[in-house]
């Protein structure tokens, strides 16, 4: 077992949205939301290059579906700067804590399982962020995903992914602790388990403070780029750019995350 000292990023392999179907996400959503601002921080210089890739693809006012939308991280900073965001997670408490956060009320939400999301909008931008889309259990679930945001689309509609880099995980041979800082009285502690055979990642995190321990295992299941290529163009869509990230950096075997930029097909 290798032990390193981190504080959590919202480049970090382990993050995950809130959105996936079953117990996974909802159950990590809702256990995880009253200290998922300290994790992943609202401001800065990650949420500004965020806020300016989606600005060059589609500009404010343009409409905006985030998956996986938590508790508002990016979708208020986006409204903020003038789009029209809509938010679905899996979580209640997610969404309650979005809600408070969102002191203008812009960021309009529901709570929904996008594996199968059926909407009657059509979205200029459809947002896949910090992982949300590998917390999707299984290929199945991940093909029904990128075929409801090929519905979800407007014609001329674009959409975009945040996700771990697989190999950052795939590499690892044995469990890996990862120790960080929540508050200066709490300590959050992540157990690493993968098995490369089913290109799964278990995390469980441990969140220590003053009100005791605290258990959160998080599943994640991921996708090598020439496997999102295919299971997207199956649900009718197509890659059309690749990036270790938001600043539009040209992907290595060492990068952290790939952001997918990814339109309808043309027929």
């Amino acid at each position: 077992m290798t032990t390193e000292t981190h504080r959590p990023t919202d480049a970090g392999a382990h993050s995950g949205g809130s959105a996936a179907p079953g117990g996974n996400s909802s159950a990590y959503g809702e256990s995880l939301a009253d200290v998922y601002d300290s994790l992943y921080p609202a401001s800065g210089p990650a949420i500004d290059s965020m806020v300016g890739f989606l600005e060059e693809l589609r500009p404010a006012p343009a409409s905006l579906l985030e998956l996986g939308v938590g508790t508002g991280r990016l979708a208020i900073p986006l409204a903020r700067t003038g789009y029209r965001v809509h938010g679905v997670d899996a979580s209640p408490a997610m969404l309650t804590k979005l809600h408070e956060n969102d002191s203008t009320g812009r960021v309009t939400t529901a709570v929904g399982d996008f594996s199968a999301l059926v909407v009657e909008d059509r979205y200029d931008l459809v947002l896949t962020a910090l992982n949300t889309f590998f917390m999707l259990p299984t290929q199945e679930q991940q093909i029904s995903c990128l075929r409801s945001i090929h519905d979800a689309l407007a014609h001329d509609g674009v959409a975009v992914f945040e996700t771990y880099n697989p190999q950052v995980y795939h590499r690892l041979t044995e469990a890996t602790t990862r120790v960080g800082h929540l508050a200066p009285d709490a300590l959050l502690i992540d157990t690493v388990q993968v098995n490369q055979s089913l290109q799964s990642v278990l995390v469980v995190h441990t969140i220590m403070g003053p009100g005791g321990l605290r258990k959160v295992p998080e599943v994640s299941r991921y996708a090598w780029p020439a496997e999102f290529d295919v299971m997207a163009r199956l649900a009718g869509l197509r890659v059309t750019g690749r990036w270790a990230d938001w600043d539009r950096s040209p992907v290595t075997a060492q990068s952290e995350k790939h952001v997918y930029v990814v339109e309808r097909q043309n027929v």
